[in-house]
């Protein structure tokens, strides 16, 4: 009996240190839950700068901006410059991203996140890798779901999973990636101070023209020239905004000038000229629920605006003001502070240079510009003018 007491008590002993034993086991096996607060990639920060491709890649496809010929390029867009506002923001996104708390490490939850591999039937997550310009990796994760941070504005809490690591996040920052070929290019096509502009002449294929003009930089409106007698114009907005349509130019697409032939197609011109010798051309053309503009510019010495020479009044007696009267010299400075904003006129030197940036960023290209701007330069002049109701 003793003896059976005894075994059974060694068996005991035994048994506890296997649990003791399978717990450490399991204890190895499942790693600690690792640091929050941390960046995501601990090193992307200070090899920031030698980044030189970022992919995002979806089940839509996959998109390429990467460093080319000392610019930034989307090589879905046929290589098209690239905004660099985006590009800075992703990868500062990227870097500075932060862990708030460990998540699921099994696979099978993974679609609850929107951190599956991309590849995955179904899969909504978008994946990006930075690379360096000799494709090393720099950093690679799967983005998922995310959600406005909690009392930050601008940041987000977002759901990711490094490339190969069984570990979820959730992750705090300011990320954005962009998912569409199209919002990552520079959409900037033309930026010139309405207020240079002295007169736009629109001619459409049907050889009906309007032109709007002002005489001065200082005038703040323009006028329709060969305003009919006994007609006005509708808003004065309106007139303003066709000028302004075309010193403000933005591209929602791009194409190779060779795909989009112009020849011989019911082209709109519009012709804007500066007072100090800028004149650009922007070519409209209509297509397939399209709106297609070519776009260039030349220097004609011949628009530079030369002001009047003032004529000096002839002097008064000067006289004491009374009580309550202005000085002259108080009567001028108000003259001059109710002055409009002059528009800055370059030197031709400035001019010429502004012109050869212009042409060698737009001419290989046409771009598809917004429905509402186009429709702005489709106004002929009967489109502006009040219409008049005869009285019964």
């Amino acid at each position: 009996m003793t003896k059976m007491l005894k075994t059974l008590s060694s068996l005991a002993v035994i048994a506890a240190v296997l649990v003791i034993v399978a717990v450490f086991v399991a204890q190895q096996q499942e790693p600690a839950p690792p640091p929050t607060g941390q960046p995501i990639f601990p090193l992307l920060k200070a090899t920031i700068n030698d980044v030189a491709e970022m992919s995002i890649a979806t089940q839509s496809g996959t998109i390429t901006v990467h460093r080319k010929d000392d610019s930034w390029r989307v090589k879905e867009k046929h290589e098209y410059p690239a905004d660099l506002g985006k590009v800075r923001e992703t990868l500062i996104g990227l870097a500075e991203l932060k862990t708030l708390e460990p998540k699921t490490r099994k696979p099978e939850l993974y679609d609850k996140l929107g951190v599956q591999d991309v590849e995955a039937e179904g899969s909504l997550s978008t994946g990006v890798t930075f690379k360096d310009a000799t494709g090393n990796t720099l950093a690679e994760v799967i983005i998922g779901n995310d959600l406005p941070a909690k009392g930050k504005s601008g940041y987000k809490e977002i759901f990711i999973r490094k490339s190969g690591d069984p570990q979820t996040w959730l992750a705090e920052g300011r990320l954005t990636v962009k998912k569409n070929p199209g919002t990552w290019l520079d959409k900037e096509l033309v930026q010139i101070d309405t207020k240079r502009v002295r007169r736009l002449t629109v001619t459409h294929p049907d050889k009906t023209r309007l032109i709007v003009e002002k005489a001065t930089p200082e005038a703040l409106d323009y006028q329709v020239a060969d305003l009919p007698e006994g007609l006005e114009i509708q808003s004065q907005f309106t007139v303003n905004n066709i000028v302004s349509t075309v010193t403000s130019l933005s591209l929602d697409d791009v194409k190779p000038v060779s795909e989009i032939p112009f020849k011989d197609q019911p082209v709109v011109t519009a012709v804007f000229e500066t007072f100090d010798g800028l004149e650009g051309t922007v070519k409209l053309l209509r297509k397939d629920e399209k709106d297609y503009v070519k776009i260039s510019a030349a220097f004609n010495a011949e628009l530079i605006w030369k002001p009047e020479p003032e004529t000096e009044p002839e002097p008064e007696e000067e006289s004491q003001p009374q009580a309550g009267e202005q000085t002259e010299q108080e009567t001028q400075e108000k003259e001059v502070s109710a002055k409009p904003e002059q528009a800055k006129i370059k030197p031709e030197p400035e001019v010429k240079a502004e012109i050869e940036t212009l042409n060698k960023r737009v001419a290989d290209w046409v771009y598809v510009i917004p429905k509402f701007r186009a429709d702005t330069l489709l106004n002929k002049p009967q489109d502006l003018l009040k219409t008049s109701i005869a009285a019964p």
